[in-house]
């Protein structure tokens, strides 16, 4: 980097100063005052508390966030602008930036002190400044009616990678030779209402080309199959799993089967809104809430495969006029590993799901042939 360069960047890095005083956040440390003019009238004001804040700008990558600054520059068309620079797993730089523009003055909004804390679930981000503890409890006591937030819509671009906390929620099944189990000839058929899928897991997006895009990751889920006979348990037997009728005085009130899973997954993604994403963001004095949802229309195949954490049985039942409950751990001659076809459907802020294990549940000739499926909506 040439010495210009380093001087801007280190001016524009080091205005989060000027930033935190506009806000109220400054601290009551003496500061020093650099006003750097430059042509077309404009002025980079800098407050900093010393040399020793300007060397610890060697810590950051200030290529990047030039490049950054100039692509959000470039594609900015609005007289007044509000520009976000974020990397790719955005912790590039030490907290999040946003870069205000007007006809005279650039600042960047900052602080060197301690990293934001950002709490990510599904398509929401929470973020705090540690530092503003203090400032946050006394603008709650002075909530008459609630926080006063400021609201914001913009629409941005997704950058290269980003992560994302997902949860799914839908229900499963199995097909056996290609059919649903016949209730009234098999014992193992299942409830549709009731036997639930859930999934919590931590995906990464990568954008490829075009409108493609990789998603790949890790997450935990939970088959629940809740059998439809419910005087049937599962049980294991000395070589096959066995489906057992309870005796005639146990009148049976649910019973199921519960298999967890840790997998990975690897998606295609076509995005064909290039992975726009309209954020709306709710902002108070030390917090700030922000909602993003995806935009147009994406569709994706790809596999996955998972191994096998953990399987029980779970019954309720009445018996001599009391409701019990039972729990049986055990592997039920149940596959370790699963592997099959994932299907990802997105429209605007909508997304749903659907998997189709390849693999049999059970050990070849310990078990009915079942293929596991589940679908559902994506949070």
């Amino acid at each position: 980097m040439n010495r210009p360069i380093y001087i801007i960047a280190l001016c524009l890095f080091s205005a989060w100063s000027f930033a935190s005083k506009a806000m109220g956040q400054s601290g009551d440390a003496p500061q020093d005052t650099v006003i750097i003019e430059l042509e077309n009238n404009t002025r980079i004001i800098i407050y900093t508390n010393g040399v020793e804040g300007l060397r610890d700008l060697q810590k950051y990558d200030l290529n990047a966030m030039l490049k950054d600054l100039s692509m959000s520059i470039d594609s900015s068309e609005s007289e007044v602008k509000q520009l976000v620079i974020e990397d790719e797993g955005g912790e590039r730089y030490l907290s999040d930036t946003t870069i205000v523009l007007d006809d005279d003055i650039e600042v960047l909004h900052g602080t060197d002190s301690a990293p934001d804390i950002k709490i990510r679930l599904g398509t929401y981000r929470i973020s705090t400044d540690i530092d503003d503890w203090d400032e946050l409890e006394d603008e709650v006591e002075d909530w008459d009616h609630g926080p006063e937030f400021k609201k914001s819509t913009r629409i941005e671009e997704a950058p290269r990678t980003f992560d994302s906390f997902e949860i799914e929620i839908g229900t499963n099944n199995y097909l056996e030779n290609g059919d649903f189990p016949d209730s009234d000839g098999a014992p193992y058929a299942v409830r549709p209402w009731g036997s639930w899928y859930v999934s919590l897991g931590w995906m990464r997006t990568t954008h490829v080309s075009g409108p493609l895009f990789f998603e790949w990751g890790t997450n935990f889920s939970w088959y629940n199959f809740k059998f439809e006979n419910e005087q049937i348990t599962l049980q294991k037997g000395p070589e096959m799993a066995e489906f057992i009728a309870f005796p005639s005085e146990i009148n049976g009130k649910k019973s199921k089967l519960t298999v967890s899973h840790i997998n990975v997954s690897f998606v295609p993604l076509w995005d064909f809104s290039g992975g726009k994403r309209k954020v709306k963001s709710l902002e108070a004095p030390g917090i700030k809430i922000e909602n993003y949802k995806q935009q147009g229309f994406r569709i994706g195949v790809g596999m996955y495969a998972g191994y096998r954490l953990g399987s029980h049985t779970k019954v309720k039942f009445r018996q001599n006029g009391d409701t019990d409950k039972d729990k049986d751990n055990s592997n039920f001659f149940l596959e370790n590993f699963r592997y099959g076809v994932r299907l990802r459907v997105g429209v605007r802020g909508l997304d749903m799901f659907a998997n189709y294990d390849l693999n049999d549940m059970f050990n070849a000739g310990r078990g009915p042939e079942l293929n596991a499926f589940s679908f559902g909506i994506i949070l």
